[in-house]
């Protein structure tokens, strides 16, 4: 098929959360439109793309029109959502643009929730927003995404399904991880979107890692450790049981703040003493902007690359070609290779794509 008319439009809501230490945007509600994450964002992908001349069907407002008219883009109106906006206005707008070739959404995984409630058989293209982003219907970050919509745009292209999935946001915030597949919907063949979900695996050499990481601990350090099992061990083995999705403070091996936010994060990083530890995603290989995003550019630059270890199960790294970050910010220099420990004293050198 070629791509000639795409249907546009964006969850101005996802992503709110993440910054706000919420987990998901689920419930909430903008307060300014210049908060939003999306909004930002499809105004970067729109004006990055060099196709066009390609006609777009877009929701009024804030869900659509407002990002066109802010890239100077041409477009067509075929639905005007309510306001704040719901699922509903997605459902809807999808059903109003069906005669598009293709769907470009900024959103997470409950926006690809919608578009399958919608019950459409256009493909999708999904430029990553949310918090959560389990599914397997997003590109890697916007400038993948600009590459795959400019490398697809009036050309044919080859379709395959991708996985929907999501999770309940009340039991996540409570640190229980359960996730749900709910169907597939059809993406353009492309290595610039993640065709895999995010996977969990056993946790191995775990609690090496973090019998390493508390032995060459600083006292005067606050340690900055991340969500998931990996991190996870070591706060369990300073004998601390924490929310395993939050960001914890550590300092002289004591447990300074549990499930820290942005703000309370960035304090501690503006004191110049602090190391932030993570881990990468499984399945995926994403190492900032996916499941950590308490971590903003402002304390990544506060902290400085030199001062975030990287952690992971040897599982978790086997069949990564390399790690993957999506982060908007353009001041950061991320390394081109970062080194991961492995276990207690062991590090692999794994190449970042950018």
């Amino acid at each position: 098929m070629k791509v000639k008319v795409a249907a546009f439009f964006v969850n101005p809501l996802a992503g709110y959360g993440g910054i706000r230490n919420n987990k998901g945007s689920d419930n909430m509600h903008l307060q300014n439109i210049g908060e939003s994450v999306s909004i930002g964002r499809a105004i970067e992908f729109l004006s990055g793309i060099k196709c066009r001349d390609i006609q777009f069907i877009v929701p009024d407002g804030p869900m659509g029109a407002l990002e066109m008219d802010k890239a100077n883009l041409k477009y067509t109106i075929s639905y005007s959502p309510g306001n704040p906006t719901t699922a509903m206005d997605t459902i809807n707008f999808i059903h109003s643009a069906a005669g598009a070739d293709i769907i470009c959404f900024l959103g997470g995984d409950g926006t690809a929730r919608d578009i399958l409630r919608a019950g459409t058989d256009l493909p999708v293209l999904g430029i990553p927003a949310g918090v959560k982003m389990y599914s397997s219907v997003f590109s890697m970050n916007v400038k993948h995404a600009i590459d795959v919509f400019d490398n697809f745009c009036g050309n044919e292209i080859t379709l395959k399904d991708a996985v929907v999935a999501d999770i309940n946001e009340d039991e996540y915030r409570s640190g229980k991880l359960d996730v749900k597949q709910f169907g597939t919907l059809k993406i353009p063949e492309s290595s610039g979107i993640i065709s895999s979900s995010k996977a969990e695996y056993p946790p191995s050499s775990s609690y090496d890692m973090a019998e390493y990481i508390i032995d060459n601990m600083v006292n005067d350090f606050y340690y900055i450790i991340g969500p998931g099992t990996t991190c996870k061990a070591i706060t369990t083995s300073l004998g601390f049981h924490t929310n395993m999705l939050g960001f914890d403070i550590v300092k002289g091996k004591k447990l300074i703040a549990e499930d820290a936010g942005e703000g309370e994060i960035y304090q501690y990083a503006a004191s110049g003493r602090v190391h932030i530890i993570i881990s990468i995603i499984g399945g995926q290989g994403f190492l900032l902007g996916r499941g950590n995003q308490q971590l903003s550019g402002r304390i990544i630059k506060k902290a400085g690359f030199e001062n975030i270890s990287v952690i992971s199960t040897p599982e978790k790294l086997i069949s990564l070609s390399g790690l993957a970050v999506d982060i908007s910010d353009k001041d950061i220099s991320v390394p081109k290779f970062i080194r991961v420990l492995t276990g207690y004293g062991q590090f692999k050198i794994m190449r970042v794509n950018f």
